[in-house]
């Protein structure tokens, strides 16, 4: 870790997701998932789905984009009228739109109607907190104006509390909410889909059930992404954990030192004058983090014993002097995180992201199934690839029931053409919920379809099963673009580049790894396909490697470099499942006699 990190923990997610969806069901109500505090984090929001929210809020057109281009299909409500210049995004983008300016209804009013939609939105009403929203006077004037537009559908009324008044949601500001939903219904002949009564702040009223009748709709983020670490801060939600988010750091001097600065007190680098109570000489260490990587007043040290005295724009200084157990230059040092400074951190881009799902340690049996295509079978079996897997320790096997695989196992594909790769990420997508991919190819498969049909030419299959041609078959949400990694890219079609710069797969062509070195493009490539993933399955093609003396690989990686990436893969123990194509009964048998040492590598031979 060269800099601050941000470890997720998207388990906890899942379950403080479950924990605030079933009590809300128990009063009617359904949760959006509020990922604004993670950017939009597909992980995240795949976590907040996996608990069982009913859709998604955000407040960033880019995190909106990053979660569709993921895959992620539910319902997503836009939390923040748009700027004008930005209406026709909202209509072609979002599901329902939070708004309370006219002039911004009256865009969207005429963008839907020139493109043949209908945009729903939730007219906003302000109770008090002086943050957006129509004032009660103004609502049902403002409700006939915009019944009066084509192209836009009232959907539901809402309010916000607490975050900028911190007026805070009671029985009477939410049942003057739920009464003008009637009147709205009432006055105007139709019926409001949700009556949205605020954000985690309203959970406390939920829990001593005095949430109003008639509220059927909370955007809940806080209490998913932090336990409700805000908002219960008298009596915690017990089904609710903390620490879903921890900010990390690393020790970079460790000295004792004065507690009192020495000579003239002026003004800090930020226009503050700060204020030091003479402790006598205490330990000190400062850590690589600062106020460009989050908000410093937001961090509460797990250490024990440690104080967070202040910091500059990259120095967090610390009172260590009782930590337990004592730290020294090197040491990580770790926070909890308030939502401000979550907000900051998951913001800064100096900040590394580190999505992770529970680790559970797997002793049981290791398990192998073979699926050859054709001569991929003879090639298999004339190479004992069966045999030296036993030889390994594992447990070559049939599975009986495809669509419950036992838990270790491990599937091998092989067949002629890339179409082996399509149907091995399939087999994979039915058994893991998100799993990321290492292509190792010396060409991207991502060439737009010229022609129609049920299955994708060869050169287009990493683009069908991404979604990126925008055709039937793409595995999202489980596989995102933004947990695929292309490794030894040679050559790519203008077209291909595009489709590449447009989209968020990583590649690393030839010249970064002969620039960078195998070892490091592939630690950087298993960190990616691996980040808030289960896993990853590898696709390999011989045509990524130079054998000697056989021309289609020339160019590409030598065979120790492959050797060295399939080596990594196996010491990092996030193998899914594997394909190799190019094996049919034309392949040279030096060709197949590597493809298959290549994949004995990537399972865990080794010399000693």
């Amino acid at each position: 870790m060269s800099g601050p990190q941000v470890a997720i923990d998207l388990g906890r997610i899942e379950r403080n997701a479950r924990a605030v969806v079933e009590r809300a069901a128990l009063s009617g109500i359904k949760v959006f998932g509020v990922t604004k505090g993670s950017c939009g984090m597909p992980q995240v929001a795949r976590a907040m789905l996996r608990g069982g929210v009913s859709g998604l809020a955000e407040s960033r057109f880019e995190n909106i984009r990053r979660l569709r281009e993921s895959g992620i299909g539910c319902p997503i409500m836009l939390l923040r009228s748009p700027p004008i210049s930005r209406v026709e995004e909202v209509v072609r983008t979002v599901d329902i739109s939070l708004q309370s300016e006219l002039e911004i209804i009256r865009e969207i009013s005429r963008i839907a109607q020139r493109i043949g939609r209908v945009h729903d939105i939730m007219l906003m009403v302000d109770l008090g907190d002086l943050r957006e929203g129509i004032w009660p006077n103004d609502l049902l004037p403002t409700v006939e104006r915009v019944l009066e537009l084509p192209g836009v559908r009232i959907a539901g009324l809402g309010t916000n509390l607490t975050c900028f008044g911190a007026i805070m949601p009671t029985e009477d500001n939410l049942n003057q909410l739920v009464a003008y939903a009637y009147k709205i219904e009432r006055l105007a002949g139709i019926s409001l889909d949700w009556v949205s009564g605020g954000n985690s702040s309203s959970l406390p009223l939920l829990l001593e059930n005095k949430l109003p009748a008639g509220i059927n709709n909370l955007r809940i983020g806080e209490a998913i992404l932090q336990g409700g670490y805000e908002t219960f801060r008298e009596e915690p939600w017990r089904e609710l954990e903390f620490n879903a988010f921890r900010l990390t750091g690393d020790l970079i001097e460790v000295k004792v030192k004065p507690s009192l600065p020495i000579g003239e007190s002026g003004y800090d680098a930020f226009g503050n004058q700060p204020v030091f109570v003479d402790e006598g000489d205490r330990l000190r260490g400062i850590a690589n983090i600062g106020r460009e990587d989050t908000m410093i007043e937001g961090l509460v040290p797990i250490n024990p014993g440690v104080r967070v005295l202040g910091a500059s724009s990259d120095h967090l200084v610390l009172d260590i002097t009782e930590a337990e157990p004592p730290l020294v230059v090197g040491d990580r040092v770790s926070f909890h995180m308030n939502y401000g400074a979550l907000l900051t951190a998951m913001t800064s881009e100096y900040v590394e992201k580190a999505p992770m799902h529970d680790i559970a340690d797997f002793t049981g049996r290791r398990m192998v199934s073979i699926v050859a295509d054709g001569a991929a079978g003879s090639l298999l079996a004339r190479q004992s690839a069966g045999t030296r897997l036993e030889q390994m320790q594992f447990d070559v096997i049939e599975i009986a029931d495809a669509e419950h695989p036992p838990v270790g196992l491990v599937r091998l594909h092989a067949g002629a053409d890339r179409h082996t790769a399509s149907k091995a990420l399939e087999a994979t997508a039915e058994a893991a919920h998100s799993f990321g991919l290492i292509w190792i190819d010396s060409i991207a498969a991502l060439m737009p379809e010229g022609e129609e049909g049920d299955e994708a030419p060869e050169r287009s299959v990493l683009a069908r099963v991404l979604g990126l041609d925008h055709k039937p078959g793409a595995l999202q949400p489980q596989l995102s673009p933004e947990n695929v990694v292309l490794v030894g890219l040679r050559e790519a079609d203008p077209a291909e580049v595009r489709i590449l710069k447009d989209s968020r797969v990583t590649a690393f062509t030839m010249a970064e790894v002969d620039g960078s070195g195998m070892r490091e493009v592939m630690r950087e490539a298993i960190r990616i396909a691996s980040s808030g993933t289960v896993g990853f399955h590898v696709s390999y093609s011989p045509s990524a490697t130079e054998i000697p003396g056989w021309a289609t690989g020339s160019g590409g990686m030598t065979v120790r470099e492959t050797h060295q990436a399939m080596e990594a893969i196996a010491l990092s123990g996030g193998m899914l499942s594997m394909d190799v194509s190019g094996l049919d009964a034309d392949t040279e048998p030096r060709v197949a006699t590597e493809a298959i040492n290549f994949v004995m590598s990537a399972f865990g031979k080794r010399i000693l």
